[in-house]
């Protein structure tokens, strides 16, 4: 994941950041989260009665060192009070990108990599040796040494396998982390990324039923423009309410969807 700073410097983190996200969909609004990096090490595990470690589900009790809280980034009043926090609290304020605020699990997900990611960047500035100046982004693909097209092909059929082990709401919330993914490099005019991330939506695409309408979601989200990410939404909500069996809307939504292309 890409972490803008608005305030601060990525090559010298302070460990704690607001960390805010956008929604193509609702312009006026920033949901965000707090990002801490602890310098000490804790084992939560010292702490946690027996009976309840058990319910904490994944969380790393032996190794906590990292976390955001909230879990979900919560809506926010502006983004002028970000700053003004930021800044009288000697933040870092870090962009980390667009997000489909009524899918929780992927929010959730988003928030999982932002501190990984701005964890890392700790990790390169505090550790003993670690010059300012060490690019932390990771290589692309077609940088690696000795990569053929083969190995892409290897790729999609390892996403082959994993999409179809995936329960379908697993494979909506993978759709909507690549549409993201998309938006993402669409803005960048990353054009390898946009043809992976077009390869990898196709491939899913064979393991959701033919009335998700995945290839017209596709169509409206390769528009780069309001309307296709309009439309994208539309189409992607419905398949969230077709997965749940909720007919009434999903219908409401085709006919929104239906409304939105007849005003070309």
């Amino acid at each position: 994941m890409d972490l803008t700073f608005d305030l601060g410097d990525s090559r010298t983190p302070k460990g704690h950041a607001l960390v805010y996200f956008q929604v193509d969909t609702e312009p006026d609004k920033i949901y965000a989260t707090y990002v801490v990096i602890l310098p000490v090490q804790a084992d939560l595990g010292k702490y946690v009665p027996p009976f309840l470690a058990s319910h904490l589900g994944n969380l790393p009790l032996s190794e906590f060192s990292a976390f955001a809280m909230p879990p979900v980034p919560e809506e926010v009043a502006s983004y002028a009070e970000l700053q003004r926090l930021s800044q009288m609290r000697d933040d870092d304020l870090v962009y980390a990108g667009s997000m489909f605020s009524f899918d929780l699990p992927r929010m959730m997900e988003s928030t999982t990599e932002v501190v990984q990611a701005y964890s890392q960047l700790c990790s390169d500035y505090f550790e003993p040796g670690k010059s300012l100046a060490t690019d932390t982004a990771e290589p692309s693909l077609a940088a690696e040494p000795g990569r053929t097209p083969e190995d892409d092909g290897g790729s999609l059929q390892v996403n082959e396998v994993l999409f179809g082990l995936m329960s379908q709401n697993d494979k909506l919330g993978e759709l909507s982390r690549l549409l993201g993914k998309l938006q993402f490099a669409q803005q960048g005019q990353d054009r390898s990324m946009v043809e992976e991330v077009t390869e990898e939506i196709t491939t899913l695409a064979r393991h959701l039923p033919e009335e998700f309408q995945i290839s017209r979601l596709l169509a409206a989200a390769q528009e780069t423009t309001t309307r296709g990410s309009r439309l994208a939404q539309l189409y992607l909500d419905r398949c969230f309410r077709l997965s749940a069996g909720d007919a009434s809307s999903a219908q409401a939504l085709e006919d929104e969807i239906h409304a939105l292309q007849d005003q070309e």
